[in-house]
């Protein structure tokens, strides 16, 4: 019973090549054709007909065979995938921003003495990327001109313009901003700027000669100005002398991140007399 069945296939799949071959010898354009060509071009129009339904039935049966549905259930599977992992990136962000929230309470319990306020940052100066940026909190809220920003991981600036219900904040990278700082060790003042170098954005300037300035220290506020004492600034990446070689200057990497700024902590008693 198979070698009928097996000889009726090679029969036909021997036909169907032979047609493929006739075709192709016969491909070449022509305004007329002969009868026997003519015949030969409809009977493979036939064979390719019947070969591309029979492609496009089997298509459709392994689909509803391996995905179980046809495929405008699968497009809606699809679309719910697409849903769903668009629901984990959204509380995959809610996650990250309790975090930051969390350790900025942290540091309010940590720091009973002071005042604070939790802001979102919701702009940036675009002629002065690390220069200035825009808080969503301002004088109802409780916030005046030279109160200290901070984060969890140290000195982030200070408000210098209020708005009702916006601040803008000067940060400690900016070259326009100075900071009373000390080096932590040895107590050694100096004063904190930003500079226009992005690998060394923080200098600190007017060490003396004998400062005992070494990689690695930790450089913090001094407590003269509006700033608060002890608040973290930087570390010491290098040292140098100045022109005259009468100072000394220490490049400083700041500890807070200032390229991803998203809330930041204004100590309302910051003041002077605050």
């Amino acid at each position: 019973m198979r070698r009928p069945r097996i000889r009726k296939a090679l029969a036909a799949v021997a036909f169907a090549v032979l047609l493929l071959a006739i075709m192709h010898v016969t491909g070449y354009e022509r305004d007329e054709l002969t009868a026997l060509e003519a015949g030969l071009r409809d009977g493979a129009g036939f064979v390719q007909g019947g070969i591309m339904q029979l492609g496009y039935q089997l298509r459709e049966g392994f689909q509803h065979l391996f995905f179980f549905g046809r495929p405008a259930e699968i497009e809606e599977l699809r679309q719910r995938i697409r849903e769903l992992e668009g629901e984990i990136a959204t509380l995959r962000e809610y996650q990250l921003q309790n975090e930051r929230l969390r350790q900025l309470l942290d540091y309010r319990d940590n720091n009973a003495g002071a005042e604070t306020l939790v802001a979102d940052v919701i702009g940036r100066d675009p002629g002065n990327w690390f220069g200035v940026v825009k808080v969503n909190r301002g004088a109802n809220h409780g916030v005046r001109c030279d109160q200290a920003v901070v984060l969890p991981a140290g000195l982030v600036g200070r408000v210098i313009a209020v708005a009702p219900n916006t601040a803008d904040v000067l940060l400690i990278t900016d070259p326009r901003s100075g900071v009373g700082a000390m080096l932590q060790d040895s107590r050694t003042p100096g004063v904190v700027r930003g500079t226009l170098n992005r690998s060394h954005p923080l200098g600190m300037f007017y060490l003396t000669r004998e400062a005992e300035a070494e990689r690695g220290q930790l450089v913090v506020t001094s407590g003269l100005g509006i700033y608060p004492k002890g608040i973290p600034v930087g570390r010491v990446v290098a040292v140098q002398k100045d022109a005259a070689g009468l100072t000394l200057t220490a490049d400083i990497e700041p500890l807070v991140d200032f390229t991803h700024l998203e809330e930041v902590l204004i100590i309302l008693n910051s003041l002077p007399g605050g």
